[in-house]
């Protein structure tokens, strides 16, 4: 028996016909608002991967040099991790064929090494849209806030038809931080921010309790340990009346305006919640400004569903002469959104077919006839593929899910007629040759 690997999804049909589904959705509202499709290769050079030296992706990479055992050609180059610094190199290789602002989005997986639980895969796919733009050209205060609006708008509106096509009993909430706000903070620390970061980071994972006691381990102070904690539970009005003079807190605090100005006319109307979370840092270090992730209230411990921010100069860490490119992006997770999915609801539904056309031997040259027209009107079709008993025919429509049975038998055609048996009722209807 061949075994596959564990942690790498596979799906029956009717688990792919869901994950498709999902995907459509996604994909139908990322180009009703202008994201042009691109795709990148699976494997980037460590150069690029690494190019910040990004504490996290080190964990999380598959060196192409374990995979092949450690030969010489493959030592170079690694599955991309994410989504975001192999769309930072495509950038730079086609910078002279694309119009900035350029928008797009990329739904493919992505690999990781590390470690699987529940909703985390080795093997992910990721549904990203982002917007990039030359920041010499971006001329005005804000430099496209705009855009981090819309790019939560079409989020937003994304999430909200998933919802209510599977899910739409559970809630969701977007959960809104803004790195300057925590750089600002927690420059008042002598202790390397880095460590403060990742227990913020870690927190819906750790848990209060946890996350207070390893509070004490990092070399903060008593009173240090009670600013921070107080700091968390501040509420964002008290936040946005500090008389704080620092430039980091006066930028997250013009950012905040201008998004919320842009969300209020875009007329965001959603079923969702907006909390203000300062445990919302985004794990890797190249995020700035504005960052987001989107949990369901009910299961904020497997984590978000979606997530992104805004990134200023991630070019520069690829190529230090082009440092000046920025954009802002989410991506959805669709391997975990498909998971949440597939534990709540049962799948039955096995094909895409509409219909299935039952095989007669003496008019099978008419029904491919009939199958043709309902080919050219778009309908999805299965043919019967052999003139079995009429109850086996049936039995395998009802196995599979299949709403709709084409009849086009002697009898049928004699009257210039063939019916359709709608399976969930039992009805026929006759429609005219």
């Amino acid at each position: 028996m061949v075994l596959r690997p564990g942690w790498f999804p596979e799906y029956n049909p009717a688990e792919q016909i869901i994950f498709d589904q999902i995907q459509k959705i996604i994909e139908k509202n990322y180009i009703q608002y202008g994201y042009a499709h691109i795709q990148t290769p699976a494997v980037e050079a460590n150069s690029v991967l690494l190019s910040k030296n990004w504490e996290d992706a080190g964990k999380q990479i598959f060196w192409l040099y374990w995979l092949a055992q450690g030969k010489d050609d493959t030592k170079e180059y690694s599955l991309h991790f994410d989504l975001t610094v192999p769309f930072a190199r495509y950038v730079l290789d086609h910078e002279n064929d694309i119009v900035f602002p350029f928008k797009r989005y990329q739904i493919q997986p992505s690999r990781r090494g590390e470690r699987s639980q529940r909703g985390r895969f080795k093997e992910l796919w990721q549904a990203d849209i982002d917007v990039i733009w030359n920041d010499q050209n971006a001329w005005w205060v804000g430099k496209y806030l705009f855009y981090d609006s819309e790019t939560l708008f079409v989020l937003l509106k994304t999430l909200e038809e998933i919802k209510t096509t599977f899910l739409p009993k559970r809630k969701i909430s977007m959960h809104i931080n803004n790195r300057y706000l925590l750089s600002w903070f927690l420059e008042q620390f002598a202790v390397d921010p880095k460590l403060i970061y990742s227990l913020f980071d870690r927190y819906y994972k750790i848990g209060q309790e946890k996350f207070i006691e390893e509070l004490a381990m990092i070399w903060l102070s008593t009173v240090e340990q009670k600013k921070i904690i107080a700091f968390t539970t501040t509420k964002l009005a008290d936040l946005t009346e500090s008389s704080a003079s620092s430039e980091k807190f006066v930028k997250w605090l013009t950012e905040l305006k201008e998004v919320m100005k842009h969300i209020d006319l875009l007329n965001v109307s959603y079923d969702f919640s907006f909390v203000y979370d300062p445990f919302i840092v985004r794990g890797l270090d190249y995020y700035t400004g504005t960052v987001y992730e989107v949990y369901f209230d009910d299961d904020m411990w497997l984590g978000s569903i979606s997530g992104g921010g805004r990134y200023e100069n991630l070019t520069g860490y690829i190529d230090p002469k082009k440092n000046f490119y920025s954009w802002v992006g989410w991506s959805i997770w669709l391997s975990r959104m498909t998971f949440l999915i597939l534990e709540t609801i049962k799948t039955t539904q096995a094909t895409v077919a509409d219909y299935l056309f039952v095989n007669f031997e003496s008019t099978i040259a008419d029904i491919y006839a009939l199958v043709t027209t309902f080919v050219n009107e778009g309908k999805n079709i299965e043919i019967y593929p052999t003139p079995d008993k009429l109850a086996k025919q049936f039995a395998y429509a009802d196995k599979k899910w299949i709403p709709n049975v084409v009849i086009l038998g002697e009898w049928e055609l004699k009257d210039k007629i063939y019916k359709i048996k709608h399976m969930k009722t039992g009805e026929e209807t006759t429609v005219n040759l």
